[in-house]
């Protein structure tokens, strides 16, 4: 994840009410985090100042944007010394990672009708579930959380780095991030608590909002038990749960 700004900046002076307009790439920038509750908080300063042309005045500047918990945009702000901001620019957040294939325009229509192929499947005979390939499965996902309104981004069989899928989209336009990991199981395999540690920590380690675990069966009690105490951060869903996001994506 990297924040950065977009679009301009214009101040006043507020001793003469001269207008300058910054070059947003001038601005230097500093972070500061600070501990909370849920782990650190983390600020973003981009500062500069300037020298009045016309009357001297000097004039300080600085947009902050503030990350919180970490990898979730919470709120921006902004300071004036001398000055005042009267258009900021925007902050933006960009996730990367240059890991990630991404599918052909072609692969793509390919992967959706077949998704879409499987949930009506499934949804007429619940079993059909367990004929579908776990490729076939992540796809199947991928296409219920896309129906949901995300953007969704499959990553290569040999190389998830412990997700299946990431899943973006924009909240009251701040963004928002899912690593989803999906195990296509036999109705009788639970999925124990081990599969959930492990996802909790790629969530934290790639700083994304949530983790969701996704299986075609059902969780151990300890699996559950150990979701929910990490709150907000990590949720499961099982083949019911999953039933009932198909029947509402229609």
């Amino acid at each position: 994840m990297e924040i950065g700004l977009a679009g301009e900046l214009i101040i006043k002076c507020l001793d003469c009410g001269a207008e300058y307009r910054i070059d947003i790439d001038s601005l230097d920038e500093e972070t500061f985090a600070y501990e909370r509750n849920m782990g650190d908080e983390v600020e973003h300063d981009f500062y500069g100042e300037c020298q009045c042309e016309d009357c001297g005045n000097v004039m300080r500047f600085t947009i902050k944007a503030f990350e919180y918990p970490v990898g979730a945009l919470n709120y921006c702000d902004e300071e004036s010394d001398g000055c005042e901001i009267i258009e900021s620019p925007e902050t933006v957040v960009n996730y990367y990672d240059s890991d990630f294939d991404y599918y052909e325009e072609e692969g793509i229509r390919q992967q959706v009708s077949g998704a879409c192929a499987n949930i009506e499947r499934v949804l007429r005979d619940k079993e059909a579930i367990y004929d579908i390939t776990p490729r076939e499965f992540e796809e199947l996902v991928a296409e219920v959380f896309a129906q949901q309104g995300y953007n969704v981004e499959i990553t290569p069989a040999t190389r998830d780095g412990g997700c299946d899928i990431i899943a973006t989209k924009e909240i009251g336009g701040i963004p928002y991030m899912i690593l989803i990991e999906c195990k296509k199981y036999s109705a009788r395999h639970k999925v124990d608590v081990q599969l959930v540690r492990s996802l909790l920590g790629v969530q934290s380690d790639r700083k994304a909002n949530k983790a969701i675990l996704v299986t075609s069966s059902l969780f151990t009690r300890d699996a559950r038990q150990f979701a929910e105490r990490q709150e907000h951060l990590i949720s499961l869903v099982d083949i019911n749960d999953l039933m009932d996001m198909m029947r509402n994506a229609r």
